[in-house]
């Protein structure tokens, strides 16, 4: 029983934190990367680091597969496992690009999509994404992710990443780097 609890306690400390809010609407000047490659893109991309996010809470040895389904369509399979129970989980949605490096994603199962935008790549070591929620106008939601293609990404890369980030006028205090140690081979 006091284990549950302090699984229970730990799950809501998290979800408290497991977003980044702040007053009024989404930016929509943040610029995105021109003439977005979506066939070089593709592949899989380990989470190096990324703001709290909600659905992702639990999660260690986070990747995303992606793959063409058509000329501007990306399908996308995302995986982690759960840090408590070592259960393997997925999700499979799509994203659609509506402008350059300006991507609606939509999950199975999930009647809401979100915003995916690239705000930086080299489509052969790292990727940043961003994405923002407006919430009645009143509040955003935001999450940035920095994508590597390596599951252990060197300290040059990651500082690219982290420069793409500055360069948008958005902050690094807020990441928090993805456990990627002792992860299953798939």
């Amino acid at each position: 029983m006091l284990k549950i609890l302090c699984v229970i306690v730990v799950v809501v400390m998290q979800t408290v934190r497991a977003q980044v809010f702040d007053v009024g609407r989404c930016s929509t000047n943040i610029t995105t990367v021109q003439d977005f490659r979506a066939a070089d893109y593709v592949g899989r991309w380990y989470e190096y680091s990324k703001y709290p996010f909600i659905f992702e809470i639990l999660g260690r040895c986070i990747y995303a597969e992606y793959g063409v389904l058509s000329n501007n369509t990306i399908s996308i399979k995302n995986h982690q496992v759960n840090r408590f129970t070592g259960r393997s989980d997925e999700i499979n949605g799509s994203a659609v690009e509506r402008s350059s490096a300006k991507l609606y994603v939509t999950f199975d199962n999930i009647p809401a999509g979100s915003d995916y935008w690239v705000l930086g790549t080299d489509y052969t070591s790292y990727a940043v994404v961003y994405s923002c929620v407006d919430i009645l106008g009143l509040l955003h939601t935001k999450v940035i992710w920095i994508l590597t293609r390596d599951r252990f990404p060197s300290d040059e890369v990651v500082k690219t990443a982290q420069d793409v980030i500055t360069s948008k006028q958005l902050s690094l205090n807020m990441l928090q780097k993805t456990e990627q140690n002792n992860c299953p081979e798939n």
